[in-house]
């Protein structure tokens, strides 16, 4: 957050060097644009003028909000752990970033999962030269076969992986192949490479995939560790919710898994608490994602749950985050009998739900 130029400046370059340590490739004028907008301003310029020799104070929770809406959303792992001032800077003996394995990782492993099941040139049957092909992408996006490891930058709007170096340093023994020159040929002919000045992109086979699978993968990593419990659990948890834009990821994934105050009684307590706080801070869309993270994790009480949010919707979000009349709401309710079935039906989606509550509103508000 900031207030003034200075700190919009320095801002920018924290979230260039966040994003650089975190394998993604994101340039400062855009670090500058997202910092603008998460401000409220159109732009840097309009940044830039307004905030000339003045303070501006920000909302911190709207300031978030338009961060991530700017975003890729690739890039908000890092971004939510960082404003959260969880980020650590724990590095393995590569100097890879806990970040790069939250959040590009599994981009890397989806995009070769994806490569190799619709990638027609890389499938069993393609003709001569299929498994030199598959390795010259697949080995690739995992580490390469050359002297020295290779690290995929993510580009967070394509979802193309990005390394650099020449034929031998990123192909290894595969460049020694006598079809290498033509098969590498063929590969950038059909869109899976673009080789230029040192630069290869491997473009991902489908990228709509690529993004369904790596949400998968946050999920099923979730799951797992929820089984054997511990921190583990509670970061694998976090990340999967921070991968779908839910703020303090931690603090939710601690109340989906049960870790919260010795005064809850029951195992949903602390999801309760949580999912008023995100009600009364008018966040819908995280009320939404943190209930199906729950429902994954604890099915036996994601009823018990889910009846509780018409409730937490009527007093918290509604009369006290939006300001609506309490009598006028009770009044409007007294005649549609069904509002609180249509709020527990659209819990399950997250963009459904947020709509049914805004429609709500507007309808109250609009009541005479």
């Amino acid at each position: 957050m900031f207030s003034t130029l200075e700190g919009a400046k320095n801002f920018s370059k924290k979230l260039k060097s966040l994003f650089d340590d975190s394998g993604i490739i994101f340039p400062l004028n855009r670090c500058q644009q997202a910092a603008a907008i998460a401000g409220g301003f159109r732009d840097w310029h309009d940044l830039g003028r307004s905030l000339a020799g003045t303070d501006r104070p920000v909302d911190p929770g709207a300031f978030r909000r338009r961060l991530i809406a700017f975003l890729p959303q690739p890039c908000w792992i890092p971004v939510l752990f960082w404003l959260d001032e969880r980020n650590q800077e724990t590095v393995d003996g590569e100097g890879l970033s806990h970040n790069y394995y939250r959040a590009v990782v599994p981009y890397v492993f989806s995009s070769s999962v994806i490569h190799r099941s619709k990638s027609a040139l890389l499938r069993p049957g393609s003709g001569p030269g299929q498994r030199l092909r598959e390795s010259m992408v697949v080995s690739l996006l995992l580490g390469g076969k050359g002297s020295k490891r290779l690290i995929p930058q993510l580009e967070p709007d394509t979802l193309a992986l990005v390394v650099s170096g020449d034929t031998a340093s990123l192909f290894g023994v595969d460049a020694e192949h006598p079809r290498f020159e033509k098969d590498l040929a063929s590969l950038v002919a059909a869109g899976i490479f673009e080789y230029e000045d040192g630069i290869l992109r491997v473009l991902p086979a489908d990228k709509d995939e690529v993004a369904a699978h790596a949400a998968r993968g946050f999920t099923d990593r979730a799951q797992y560790f929820a089984g054997v419990g511990g921190d583990e659990a509670i970061e694998a948890l976090a990340v999967a919710l921070s991968a779908t834009g839910v703020e303090q990821a931690m603090r939710v994934a601690e109340a989906v898994l049960g870790k919260g105050s010795e005064m809850h009684i029951t195992p949903s307590g602390p999801i309760l608490e949580m999912l008023s706080k995100l009600a009364g801070d008018g966040q819908l869309i995280a009320v939404s994602r943190a209930w199906r993270v729950f429902s994954m994790i604890h099915p036996e009480s994601a009823n018990f749950v889910r009846e509780s949010v018409p409730a937490k919707i009527s007093s918290l979000y509604l009369v006290r985050n939006r300001g609506i009349n309490a009598d006028k709401m009770v009044e409007w309710m007294s005649t549609r009998s069904e509002w609180a079935e249509e709020v527990k039906a659209a819990l399950h989606d997250p963009a459904r739900f947020k709509s049914t509550v805004d429609e709500m509103a507007l309808s109250i508000e609009a009541a005479r």
